[in-house]
């Protein structure tokens, strides 16, 4: 039987497995391929892009915290070890996660398609909400992987869960009070008062609750799936 060694890198962050392969971030560019094949047939034969628009920028706002934990994940293994680094990029992580699983909600939006297309745009925005959760998913386990050298494994476990929580805080936040991620830096005052006075809407408590929940059995069962198919390879 051939033993596996994982590589350790300047920083101490053991080599992501499937870090070489890339096949994850293939599978994700692939299903979001996919997603933007169908919004742009549905364009050209309808000559409404509104569809194309909408999920197209939600899906660029999922991709780009994964962006943000991809090169705070290659500066740390280059050994770049900085702690103002690594708390900046994780907070601006932190800020669009919650773009990620927005996407689910989108499927709101099958209510007011007309029958013609109701078959093919479920189909769309049931691939974008895929993409949109497993994207997230994947920058979560990456944050994972980068913290846990960093803080430990329980306290880790913690953060992980805990930033799930504020996901679904922030589905809230962008699906009923129509805020987004980038008001942070446009318009931080007028987000802070409506993240302050939240709780006095009922339906802010009950969707963090029930989308926070979701998001946790999704990551652990992610994170479970994703470990365990690992160490299984690396062992046979």
């Amino acid at each position: 039987m051939q033993t596996f060694i994982s590589p350790v890198y300047p920083s101490g962050i053991p080599s992501p497995r499937g870090a070489r392969s890339g096949k994850g971030l293939r599978a994700l560019a692939l299903l979001t391929l996919t997603g933007l094949s169908l919004v742009t047939m549905r364009g050209w034969l309808t000559g409404n892009w509104w569809f194309f628009i909408m999920l197209t920028w939600n899906l660029f706002l999922a991709w780009f915290p994964l962006g943000v934990v991809l090169v705070l994940r290659d500066l740390r293994q280059a050994g770049f070890r900085n702690q103002w680094l690594l708390s900046i990029g994780l907070t601006m992580w932190l800020a669009f996660l919650p773009n990620a699983p927005y996407i689910i909600t989108d499927l709101y939006h099958i209510q007011n398609i007309e029958q013609p297309l109701l078959w093919f745009d479920t189909m769309a925005l049931f691939i974008f909400a895929l993409a949109g959760l497993l994207i997230g998913l994947y920058s979560v386990l990456i944050v994972h992987r980068i913290l846990r050298p960093v803080t430990g494994s329980l306290l880790t476990w913690i953060l992980i869960l805990g930033s799930q929580i504020l996901s679904g805080f922030g589905i809230y936040l962008g699906r009923f009070g129509r805020w987004n991620s980038w008001d942070i830096l446009t318009k931080p005052s007028s987000l802070t008062r409506a993240v302050a006075f939240a709780y006095h809407d009922h339906l802010s408590v009950k969707l963090t609750i029930a989308y926070g929940f979701v998001l946790i059995l999704l990551y652990v069962i992610f994170y479970w799936y994703v470990e365990h198919e690992s160490d299984n390879a690396h062992t046979n």
